[in-house]
């Protein structure tokens, strides 16, 4: 099969980072950026990487692109410092035959993910497009995230196996960010809300009273959060503060533009 080369995107990563880099010791190249790291992340960084390198944040896309451009490699997988990669999905990965990957561009996974700890069953499935033909697959920027698609659908394929997100986030138990989100949070409102904006979006009253209601049924009910007992309610509620603030925040931004 074709060789592949691992791109991570870091900052102050310190209590992820070195699960993630363990899970991809069987790739053939670890590229990591670090977009400014204040802890104890670039010691880690150099124990695993085969190159690391300091570069100022470009955006979520932008970053990951950069990340990809230094790779050697053709295949790259990208995972962002509080990912890993299960041994089932790394094996599916290195059992891809060259037919298969002559007849694809991107591999899109399944991402588990976790909050306090937990697995949030109601997130899932959470497919992601993470294995790439780095000179083939088309970038797609999000104000928050990013994706790749290939330029055809049928050159896109699925693999088993998952990858685990934020699994290792609550190793310290005075951390509730990857639930309450914080600064986190407040940095990407308002880039969101530009987005929305700019694709037409707006908020209505209605958006204000409905949409985080049903943002809580879909997760509890539709989802089946409630089978997670407390957890699964926390969740739900989660969602719904949310989507309220995420419409309360484009009903500010279109006030702004549209007087």
């Amino acid at each position: 099969m074709a060789k592949i080369s691992v791109a991570i995107c870091c900052a102050n990563a310190e209590n992820t980072l070195e699960a993630t880099c363990q899970s991809v010791q069987w790739a053939d190249e670890c590229i990591i950026v670090d977009s400014g790291s204040e802890d104890n992340t670039p010691q880690i960084a150099q124990r695993y990487a085969d190159t690391y390198v300091v570069e100022p944040w470009r955006g979520y896309t932008e970053q990951k692109q950069f990340s990809a451009s230094l790779c050697k490699h053709d295949w790259v997988l990208i995972l962002d410092s509080d990912e890993e990669v299960t041994p089932e999905l790394a094996q599916t990965i290195q059992s891809l035959t060259q037919d298969e990957l002559n007849c694809c561009d991107v591999f899109w996974m399944k991402r588990r993910n976790f909050v306090l700890g937990r697995h949030v069953r109601a997130w899932d499935p959470d497919w992601q497009s993470r294995l790439i033909h780095r000179h083939k697959a088309q970038w797609q920027s999000h104000a928050l995230h990013e994706g790749r698609r290939a330029s055809d659908p049928t050159r896109e394929g699925r693999l088993q196996g998952d990858l685990l997100h934020k699994r290792t986030w609550a190793s310290n138990a005075d951390n509730f960010d990857d639930y309450f989100g914080g600064s986190r949070l407040d940095e990407r409102l308002l880039p969101v809300a530009r987005q929305m904006y700019d694709d037409g979006k707006r908020c209505r009253p209605w958006d204000l009273l409905l949409r985080p209601w049903f943002a809580f049924f879909k997760f509890y009910v539709l989802k089946r959060g409630f089978l997670d007992g407390s957890f699964g309610l926390l969740m739900a509620q989660k969602a719904s503060v949310s989507t309220q603030l995420k419409y309360a925040a484009l009903w500010h931004v279109q006030n702004l533009k549209d007087g």
